[in-house]
């Protein structure tokens, strides 16, 4: 929730301030400033993309496990939303920057936003939930076993919702996403 409350002070600010607009890169050497540091947050944020899938596919597919599948899977989109909106809000914020420095210095300065989560998680020194860090989840089922086939409607919409970001993430966003940079720069 402190990602998107920050990345949504961060829209209000872009879209309230006057100075705040979007430039073409004036040069050779600030395209490549605004791509690096595309690139590199799209490394940073895709994990965290995959992650948020991997959990969606986890609480479809094992639903038996849960007294409530929703919670958990709203979670996962949630940090599936988040990554990526965090990736799309660094793209749009270094375009708007006129200067190589600036661009660099945003960066490094956005980044902490993106890494938010893990920054709290690596607090809990005694919690119990620290010990989540080393869980791996055994994957038991399988669609092609035929589990979803008697599930419940509402299992099979968030099984849709799944598909539909996994079909996004494969198609569009894990190849183009630090692309999208160098067409903002035009």
């Amino acid at each position: 929730m402190i990602q998107f409350a920050l990345l949504g002070l961060c829209w209000k600010f872009a879209y309230e301030s006057e100075t705040f607009n979007i430039r073409p890169a004036t040069g050779l050497d600030m395209m490549s400033a605004r791509f690096i540091a595309s690139m590199f947050m799209h490394i940073n944020t895709e994990r965290d993309v995959r992650a948020g899938i991997s959990m969606m596919k986890y609480a479809v597919n094992h639903h038996d496990n849960f007294t409530n599948v929703v919670p958990a899977f709203i979670i996962a989109l949630m940090l599936t939303l988040c990554s990526f909106l965090v990736e799309i809000n660094v793209m749009l914020i270094l375009s708007s920057i006129g200067d190589v420095l600036g661009v660099i210095m945003k960066y490094v300065s956005l980044c902490a936003i993106a890494h938010l989560p893990r920054f709290y998680f690596s607090s809990l020194v005694a919690n119990k939930a620290s010990k989540f860090g080393s869980l791996t989840l055994k994957i038991e089922n399988f669609r092609h076993e035929g589990k979803l086939k008697d599930a419940d409607w509402s299992i099979k919409l968030l099984r849709l919702t799944y598909k539909s970001w996994r079909i996004f993430f494969c198609s569009v966003s894990y190849y183009f996403m630090p692309f999208m940079m160098i067409f903002l720069n035009f």
